[in-house]
């Protein structure tokens, strides 16, 4: 447990440090129109819709991305989409592009159209303080009651946030269909049990640990142990390592790939 709150201290610095930085965004092509904007409705975000959790004891909160062309009688399948320490829900969109990004894959690529859940998990790495609890039976249960539900679901998240990807995929294997952690906190012992309680490990979801080969602020050696471990056990793994630092512009350059991953699983 200690050396979980060190892990958390050293990315909430990290994560305060690098955002007042500023926040790279990509060009947004001079501001001309295009004639897909024409074709398709815009997507929506809900911002800050609030739930009262019992397992949190407090009011949570999260938003959630509608995909263009959305329409409420229809079944969508739905990513969760984690933040990182430091940050709140609204990270994704405010510093990740996540609505931009999500824009581009369904309408110029024909992508997948999913919803996309974005919650606030404070501090506690998506485990602590009754956060799995409420993730699993409460949230969950939530937004796929309020929205139609197609009954697929992935996971996906950034530094803290791939942490709790990692650990949620690997416990609780047969609710995902994919699972991408970007620069992920690792926990190589616990996620090694998850994977061994498991006699079949065709139930586990496919995965992909990206990790910059520059980030000091996570452990990129544990996480390549368990990604070296999943395999050894016919898991299917899929591990990048590429020059980039435990920051925006490296992980809004995982987005893309991550829709991308997690649409085909939809399918």
């Amino acid at each position: 447990m200690k050396r979980f709150f060190s892990i958390a201290i050293v990315l909430a610095l990290s994560a305060l440090a690098l955002g007042a930085c500023g926040d790279p965004k990509p060009d947004d092509g001079g501001g001309q129109v295009d004639l897909k904007d024409l074709l398709f409705s815009n997507s929506e975000i809900k911002r800050n819709v609030t739930i009262q959790s019992t397992a949190m004891k407090q009011q949570m909160k999260y938003n959630v991305y509608l995909p263009p062309k959305f329409d409420e009688n229809k079944a969508y399948p739905i990513l969760y989409l984690l933040h990182g320490a430091g940050d709140d829900q609204g990270a994704w969109l405010d510093k990740g592009d996540a609505q931009k990004i999500a824009d581009n894959y369904i309408k110029n690529q024909g992508g997948t159209p999913m919803i996309i859940v974005m919650p606030d998990a404070q501090m506690t790495f998506y485990v602590w303080n009754g956060f799995e609890t409420y993730f699993h039976e409460e949230l969950m249960p939530a937004v796929e009651t309020k929205y139609k539900f197609s009954g697929k679901r992935a996971v996906a998240g950034l530094s803290m946030g791939g942490y709790g990807t990692l650990y949620h995929a690997l416990k609780y294997p047969s609710k995902f269909t994919y699972a991408y952690a970007m620069s992920p906190a690792t926990d190589v012992g616990s996620f090694k049990a998850f994977i061994d309680a498991q006699s079949d490990k065709k139930v586990f979801p496919h995965f992909t640990i990206e990790v910059g080969t520059e980030d000091t602020t996570v452990n990129n050696a544990d996480a390549q142990t368990v990604a070296d471990y999943m395999k050894a056990q016919g898991m299917t793994v899929e591990w990048i390592a590429r020059s980039g630092i435990h920051y925006w512009n490296f992980w809004q350059e995982c987005l893309p790939k991550t829709l991308k991953k997690v649409g085909e699983s939809f399918k």
